[in-house]
């Protein structure tokens, strides 16, 4: 089986040369392949985090912090204060958000803006 998989591959990327349609891999003869961008995930949970990478998920916490991103970027061209109070509130929401979901306790002092509304309400 494995001897006619090999045979249909080589067969096939002979045609694609024939034809031309190969690209140029000339710059990557007798060098090292890139380095693995997952070298730091245990070894067992690659090929999982590596499927879900080529699926196009990205992580919880990754999608938090682009929306962080996109929402300060609102934030700072909106002209309008209903806006920018909008564009904060939801900035401040999605920054709690992102705390909880790494396990970070929610920190109120006396600078803090949620301070005198949770002294009020206690």
């Amino acid at each position: 089986m494995l001897t006619a998989l090999h045979s249909i591959a080589e067969r096939k990327i002979e045609q694609a040369m024939a034809e031309g349609t190969v690209p140029d891999l000339s710059h990557w003869k007798n060098k090292p392949l890139p380095e693995d961008s997952m070298q730091n995930v245990p070894a067992d949970l690659r090929l999982a985090f590596r499927m879900l990478k080529n699926a196009g998920y990205i992580p919880e916490e990754l999608a938090l912090r682009k929306e962080i991103v996109q929402t300060e970027e609102l934030l700072a061209a909106a002209t309008e204060e209903k806006d920018k109070y909008n564009q904060l509130k939801k900035l401040n929401f999605l920054k709690f958000k992102l705390q909880c979901r790494q396990g970070r306790s929610l920190q109120i002092d006396d600078e803090s803006p949620y301070f005198s509304k949770v002294v009020d309400r206690v």
